[in-house]
């Protein structure tokens, strides 16, 4: 088994060393494509859940969007699911609906949110011996059913010991690579990563082995590479915050302007590989939340407002109007989108060569013009939250 997942990931894969993460609502094709045009070399598919797949749930099945050629290729798709005969079917369903192929199978094992824990998947799969033995079954399954390498995805467990065996168990099952997020479950996103743990099971497996978790630079990249001697790195929050963080040096300064640049490039891709208006909006909300509610990288005070950490001293301010408007669900298209960017450019202090790029090529709106065209489309407002239409009438 190690001789021919270290073959596929030389062969097939290319020896990737900087893997863009799986992310629900996130990882849609236009995003991968900007991430790997900025070095990104393997990307994975958002989760998919496979009962909700296999019902034929609309938005699940939306998630999953692939693209003939190799412009998004070495792709991973990642699944997760409890029932070894349901992501059996699940794969062989993917195998006939990706019209681009992908590379390999990913299970999750280690999603940390409160719809895992109330489905049973993700983390809650392997709390004990006998989750530890189905999630083991799911591999042989998958293993058994296509002829696909599989993956696995774990986070660390509270002893070290425990993370071992777990790797060692997903290795004999058939796993070809596994990640390692180097935080315990109820760390979730936040907190110290462990380099220590994350090279224990480097060292204990014989497969390649991916470290996750915390990385926010290049260099921070490059930092984990070499401290726990992994194969590859995995990026995701920080990547969704700058999709050229593999390519890019380390800014002194993130500014308005380089965020508003990101997303043009992103509505570009969006633009030939249209995601769903939710997507939009929160990739907007990554790419613009540090710059328009924060004076700078570390503040002591922040307040709270509407679960988004902001500088107290910007609240009703033009940036905090700006952040309200791009989160509301009448915004639902890559035009309407452009036109806020002008409008941001127009308002807000950004360089004087960007506000004319984006006067060559977008029309001048106002906030409640910006809205009004959203009207036609029929889905915008029914996907999340209800609309704060006050602040721009």
């Amino acid at each position: 088994m190690s001789a021919s997942a270290h073959r596929f990931y030389e062969e097939v894969l290319g020896s990737p060393r900087y893997f863009a993460a799986p992310m629900v609502k996130q990882s849609d094709l236009a995003f991968r494509l900007m991430a790997r045009k900025w070095g990104a070399q393997c990307c994975y598919t958002p989760m998919l859940k496979s009962q909700h797949f296999l019902q034929g749930n609309v938005e699940e099945m939306a998630e999953f969007v692939t693209v003939a050629g190799s412009a998004d290729r070495p792709l991973v798709v990642q699944i997760c699911g409890r029932c070894p005969e349901l992501l059996s079917k699940m794969a062989l369903l993917l195998h006939r609906l990706a019209p681009g192929g992908f590379d390999a199978l990913d299970l999750n094992l280690g999603c940390p949110m409160e719809n895992a824990e109330f489905e049973g998947y993700g983390s809650f799969m392997i709390e004990d011996e006998s989750g530890v033995f189905n999630a083991c079954c799911c591999v042989q399954a998958l293993v058994a059913v296509q002829p696909l390498p599989v993956f696995c995805k774990i986070r660390i467990l509270p002893s070290l010991q425990d993370t071992l065996r777990l790797a060692k168990r997903l290795q004999d099952a058939g796993c070809s690579l596994l990640t390692v997020h180097g935080r315990v479950r109820a760390a979730k996103g936040s907190g110290p990563v462990d380099l220590e743990a994350i090279s224990a099971v480097r060292a204990a497996v014989s497969i390649p082995v991916v470290a996750n978790g915390g990385v926010r630079t290049r260099e921070e990249a490059d930092r984990m590479l070499q401290k726990t001697g992994c194969h590859g790195v995995m990026v995701g929050t920080a990547l969704l915050i700058n999709p050229r963080l593999f390519a890019e040096p380390p800014c002194e300064r993130h500014t308005i302007g380089r965020a508003i640049s990101v997303a043009l490039e992103y509505l570009q891709f969006a633009e030939l590989h249209p995601p769903r208006p939710i997507v939009l909006r929160k990739h907007f909300w990554y790419f613009f939340r540090n710059v328009l509610l924060r004076n700078g990288e570390e503040e002591d005070v922040l307040a709270i407002v509407r679960g988004d950490k902001m500088s107290p001293s910007l609240l009703g301010t033009e940036r905090h109007k700006f952040y309200t408007f791009m989160n509301q669900p009448f915004l639902c298209s890559t035009q309407q989108f452009r036109a806020l960017l002008r409008l941001m450019a127009q308002k807000l202090d950004v360089e004087p060569s960007l506000v004319e790029s984006l006067a060559g090529t977008t029309p001048l709106l106002s906030m409640p013009e910006i809205r009004h065209l959203g009207a036609e489309v029929k889905t915008c407002c029914s996907e999340d939250w209800e609309a704060d239409f006050s602040l721009w009438d």
